[in-house]
């Protein structure tokens, strides 16, 4: 893997503040786990070359910043997997696809500050569009948020590669992290540094 020199990209996503409070009656516990059961699932399998080790997690969450604000934002998030023979399966709710992002953390990585996270699209870039690792590191923009799928299975392929980021106190090992073939996105398209998109919080989508 190619180590290169960038700037981690600064973190711009919104906290998500969850309010309220969920009272759950042993009456209502069956109808709930009737309602999971008969929604639809999506296995999402990443493809990752040498990323052995790497932890991915999922996030989801559709909205706006004022309603994350207010609390008013469903957000829903995986366990986190470990990549294993250069792949990683997930089986989740299909809806949780639609607005979902994808963080990375590699066993390479320094303190960072911030978790990697997979640039679904670039600027430039239409759904569709091949992204070569040289290209990913010129660009300034991506979207961290997928449009999502309806599909039972999906394979996803996902670079991860090595970097030299600005972390907390100095330069450290980070990684980059995007789709070889450019996906369908949601906005809002991010700022980032030598094409590293790095998040702090959850990712609103809309």
């Amino acid at each position: 893997m190619n180590i290169r020199t960038t700037l981690a990209a600064s973190a711009m996503a919104t906290t998500a503040v969850l309010a309220g409070s969920l009272t759950m009656t042993s009456t209502a516990a069956p109808a709930q786990s009737e309602d999971r059961a008969a929604q639809p699932g999506t296995q999402l399998t990443f493809t990752v070359e040498d990323c052995e080790g790497c932890e991915i997690q999922l996030t989801s969450a559709l909205g706006t910043y004022a309603e994350a604000d207010a609390g008013k934002v469903d957000i829903w998030s995986s366990g986190t997997r470990t990549v294993e023979d250069g792949a990683v399966t997930f089986t989740i709710p299909t809806r949780r696809t639609w607005g979902m992002s994808a963080t990375v953390v590699a066993p390479w990585e320094g303190f960072t500050g911030y978790k990697t996270t997979v640039a679904w699209r670039y600027n430039g870039k239409l759904q569709g569009d091949p992204v070569t690792l040289e290209e990913a590191v010129t660009k300034k923009k991506a979207a961290a948020c997928w449009e999502g799928v309806r599909s039972r299975e999906v394979t996803v392929p996902l670079v991860v590669e090595k970097v030299r980021v600005r972390g907390v106190k100095k330069k450290v090992a980070g990684s980059i992290a995007f789709v070889p073939e450019t996906q369908s996105w949601l906005k809002p398209m991010r700022e980032v540094q030598d094409g590293v998109l790095g998040s702090q919080d959850v990712n609103i989508c809309h």
